[in-house]
């Protein structure tokens, strides 16, 4: 199991084994931006990587795509592409 990190407010999630980091952010109870449901389409549960992104899976095709065509800079994640693989520290200006 890993820990995720949530920067500005220093609340920790501890995240179950295979999941993104938006299922393991929302099974805590905590809002993450999404109107496509996790596909990787709107690209709106973008978050920012503080620290570990060696411990976030690779992108996907899909989550590099929708980068470039959001312009969402290369220490942007989409939370619902990302595997959690380590431990990890996030932001979102929503949090």
């Amino acid at each position: 199991m890993a820990t995720i990190t949530l920067a500005r407010s220093q609340f920790k999630i501890t995240s179950q084994a295979k999941a993104t980091l938006m299922e393991s952010l929302l099974s805590a109870g905590r809002p993450v931006a999404s109107s496509c449901g996790g596909e990787g389409v709107c690209g709106r549960c973008r978050v920012q990587v503080v620290s570990g992104s060696e411990n976030l899976s690779a992108e996907t095709m899909v989550e590099t795509r929708r980068k470039n065509e959001l312009a969402i800079p290369a220490g942007e994640r989409l939370s619902c592409q990302a595997y959690v693989l380590g431990d990890v520290s996030v932001d979102a200006p929503y949090w």
